[in-house]
This record gives structure tokens, sequence and C-alpha cells, in this order.
């Protein structure tokens, strides 16, 4: 078939993203939405309905990768990619439709229900695989709303030591921290406040995105989730649950710059643990100690960091990717969306 488009679809657990790529490698679109699999299948068959009627009716080559299977509405990770295939495949033509299955590449959705251990959280390989056809040697760290990927790559390689997530978690590959939905309590159990050492709650009161919106850093288009709270997300929300994390009230905001000297202390110790990571990687990968750092992700901002702080040289994933005017950020928010059509589109 010849298609003038490729579609690539990251089917999270709390979102979807998509990005369409024209025969030529350019990013025509791309697309994030909020999709908390944990409520249920329809919030995904809306959002996926409702990203379709965007699409052209022109032909198109669909690839998919999934991490929802781990929302814990399902049994286990084959009930899990089952699901999700199917419910695609209900509203997409399964003849056009491939799914990424790691070393295995792009499979057919026949193939896929049959090797869900290959296809369950793949993601990391499809954008780490096409990166290093783009940059050949690098560290490739794509950091999101929960997760952290640190994949090193050398002469176009992938040079991982673990595929599953407990193998990638057990080698500092993947940690489970994010600038959006990881708890704060997730990343410090004391902090300094006005002149003080202090136990914080072990509730989930407060989230990394309050920290970033504190600091400053944070984009607001990022947050696509209810807070912790369900409530606004002002400067003035975040310093609330925060204080909420602290066992107090934030009713006299005179002590705002109390509570940025707070959050700065906790985004240093988000980094301090994934720049942990980061030296264990290199550690086991020498030739890769000056290696230059590919920053992907919502929360590459921190790639960049991490790169001033080892002396590395830093590269955003977006200076890699062709996209329309507009559409560069979202593209490297949404790397890995990019990369599972590009890696179709590459197949031929």
């Amino acid at each position: 078939m010849s298609a003038l488009n490729y579609v690539g679809w990251d089917i999270g657990g709390a979102h979807l993203k998509m990005a369409r790529i024209a025969g030529n490698g350019k990013v025509l679109a791309v697309e994030q939405h909020a999709t908390p699999l944990w409520q249920g299948l329809n919030c995904l068959e809306h959002s996926l309905m409702d990203v379709k009627s965007r699409l052209s009716t022109e032909p198109l080559i669909h690839s998919i990768t999934t991490t929802g299977e781990l929302a814990d509405i399902f049994q286990n990770r084959a009930e899990g990619v089952n699901a999700l295939l199917t419910g695609f495949c209900n509203l997409f033509r399964e003849e056009d439709v491939r799914v990424y299955a790691g070393v295995a590449g792009l499979i057919s959705i026949i193939e896929a229900s049959n090797q869900h251990q290959q296809v369950a959280s793949a993601n990391w390989h499809a954008s780490a695989s096409f990166i290093a056809n783009e940059q050949t040697d690098g560290i490739f760290i794509d950091i999101g709303s929960s997760t952290t990927d640190i994949i090193p790559f050398q002469s176009g390689k992938l040079c991982n030591r673990g595929f599953s997530d407990q193998e990638r978690m057990r080698s500092d590959e993947l940690l489970y921290t994010g600038i959006v939905r990881t708890p704060m309590m997730a990343v410090v159990s004391k902090v300094p406040f006005a002149g003080e050492w202090q136990s914080i709650a072990a509730e989930h009161f407060a989230s990394m995105s309050d920290v970033y919106r504190i600091t400053g850093e944070l984009d607001e288009s990022h947050d696509l989730m209810p807070a912790a709270d369900n409530g606004e997300k002002q400067i003035s929300d975040s310093v609330r649950r925060v204080a909420r994390m602290l066992g107090r009230d934030a009713e006299d905001f005179s002590q705002l710059g109390h509570y940025k000297d707070l959050a700065r202390y906790v985004a240093e110790e988000q980094e301090n643990k994934i720049s942990q990571a980061l030296q264990r990687v290199i550690s086991d990968n020498p030739a890769l100690a000056h290696a230059t750092l590919i920053g992907a992700g919502t929360g590459r901002f921190l790639v960049a960091k991490l790169a001033t702080r080892h002396g590395l040289e830093y590269v955003d994933v977006e200076r890699l990717l062709d996209a329309e005017k507009g559409q560069q950020s979202k593209a490297a928010d949404c790397v890995t969306a990019v990369s599972v059509a590009q890696l179709r589109r590459m197949q031929g």
C-alpha cells in the first residue's frame, strides 16, 4: 500500500500520544491526551476517536507502542496488551497496523497477541533505536510525567543491560520518577523549611508538578492530569498542597520564599537521583564517559542540567527531528510516537 502518512501511537497508562509523519519523514502533527486507564478503557476509546476525527482520509499506516498494559485494571500484561490492541483495531483496520516489539521490531497484530512480553513497555526501545540512527553515539535520556529512561548507545547500537521493566529498574536504566505525576513523597522524606529540617507526610498530597510549578519550570501544557486534591493549578494552589505535606496550612503567603526554597531542594533531590543512575549507566559503558546526552520528553530541561553538571555536551532531541513549525517542541515531548512512526517509514 502506498501511504501518504505514517501515524505513530504511544498508548500509555496516563497519556495517549500521536504523531503523524509524512513520507519524507517530516513531522506534520503531534497530539497528547490525558487517558487515565485505571479509570477504565472508555477514556482511551474517546481519545482515539477524537484523534481519528482529525486524521486524513488518505491511506495511513499505523504503528503502536504501549505501556498502558501496566494499568491496574488488567490482571497482567498479556491481558492488557490484548485489550489495548483489540480496542485500537475496533477503530482502525488491522491490516494497516503494526506493533513495536523491541528487538523483533514492528510485527502484526496477530503476532503481537502472542508476544506480549516483547510488546509490553517497549516504548523506550523504539525511541532509542530511532535516535541511535540519527546520532550514532550517546546516552538517550527521556524524562516524562512519571518515568525516566536512560539508554546508552554506540555506533548506532543500543547498549542497554535490561529489557523488561524489572531488568531495567535493576540496572537503573528505568527510574520511576518524572516531572508531573510522581508524588513528592517518592522523592524526599525530609525537607528544609524556614531554617529547620522536618519529615513530610507519607501521603499523596502533592506531586512533582506542584514542585516545578513553584520553581517556575513547569510548562502547564504538560500537566494534563488532575492535581492531587483535584484543585486548581495556580502557584498558590501548589503551595497549599506542598504545605499539607508539612502538616500545615499555607494561608499566610508571606512565607512564599520558604516554599520556593523547599521546591528547589526537592527538585535538586530528584536531579540527584537521576544523576546517580546516569553515573551507574556510564560506569557500565566507560567508552561513553564523555558522551553526548540527548534529552527528550517533557522533563528534558533536567537532562540539560545533568549535562552541565557532568561536563557533557547536550543535544535537545528537538534538533534531531524535522517537524512543521509549531510542532517541534511537541514532537520532542512525544518522541516515542514520532520514533515508532519513523521506524515504520524507514522500514519501507
